[in-house]
């Protein structure tokens, strides 16, 4: 609200949309929502990867893609006020959302985005996943027989996945069902990485929001993996999402535990 009010927008009716990794205000009246980092900010510090963010989604909504675009109410950021990084981006009002035009929205979003010429790492969110692994077990926040399985998870599935030689370009890279709003409007851009579609894919099917809305919106972006890889791309998604698990919960992974099914919800 400080940020906000600063540059002249008047908010009256701050309300909390969801509060997790990210916490997002509605600053009513004003059609902006901030998206304030969170407990995220423990694993991601700084402003970089919210700057990553609101590039992507500029980009995105340039090109008439179906996106979530960042603010024209006022600078769109990112902003850091008294320890906290956020930017701000138009409200989009809730709307239940038809899963296969979610699916032909993402197709349309992947082709927008071959365009975009920043820089974006390779497979971010499975590098980034494997390195929060190891500080998670030096900070004794998962069991070392469990925190052991998952790394070796890691390391048999990535060397499989960099021999599939499929076609690289940017993602979404966090493509779950959670992540569209109503229009329908893919929302949510920070995890962006380079990488081929299958990771997409693996988002949009090892989510909790229905098999078949999931294979709806999967059947209905094209993206249409052969059987076999589609597998490797969903354990890999798998592993990353039990990492996550771990830095929103808080808890310890106990002994015999390595995977978790669903999505972080960020």
């Amino acid at each position: 609200m400080a940020v906000a009010r600063a540059h002249g927008l008047r908010v009256e009716e701050p309300v909390i949309l969801r509060d997790q990794l990210n916490v997002l205000v509605h600053l009513r009246p004003a059609p902006v929502v901030a998206r304030v980092a969170g407990t995220i900010a423990a694993v991601r510090p700084g402003p970089a990867w919210q700057a990553r963010e609101l590039s992507v989604a500029g980009h995105l909504a340039r090109a008439g893609a179906p996106v979530v675009a960042p603010s024209g109410e006022l600078p769109p950021g990112p902003h850091e006020h008294e320890g906290r990084v956020l930017s701000f981006w138009r409200y989009a009002p809730p709307a239940e959302v038809d899963a296969a035009r979610a699916g032909e929205a993402l197709a349309h979003c992947h082709e927008a985005l071959r365009s975009y010429r920043g820089s974006l790492p390779l497979l971010g969110t499975v590098t980034e996943a494997e390195a929060l692994l190891a500080r998670l077990a030096a900070e004794e926040r998962i069991a070392p027989d469990a925190a052991t399985a998952l790394l070796l998870r890691f390391q048999e599935l990535i060397p499989v996945l960099s021999e599939l030689r499929s076609p690289v370009q940017p993602l979404h890279g966090d493509a779950h069902l959670g992540n569209v709003l109503g229009g329908p409007l893919w929302n949510d851009w920070e995890d962006t990485c380079l990488g081929p579609v299958g990771w997409d894919a693996a988002c949009l099917l090892a989510g909790r929001y229905g098999r078949e809305r999931q294979e709806a919106a999967y059947a209905a972006s094209r993206m249409g993996l052969d059987p076999g890889e589609l597998k490797l791309w969903i354990e890999a998604r798998s592993l990353q999402l039990a990492v996550w698990r771990q830095v929103m919960t808080g808890t310890a992974l106990p002994s015999g535990s390595a995977g978790v099914d669903g999505d972080t919800r960020k």
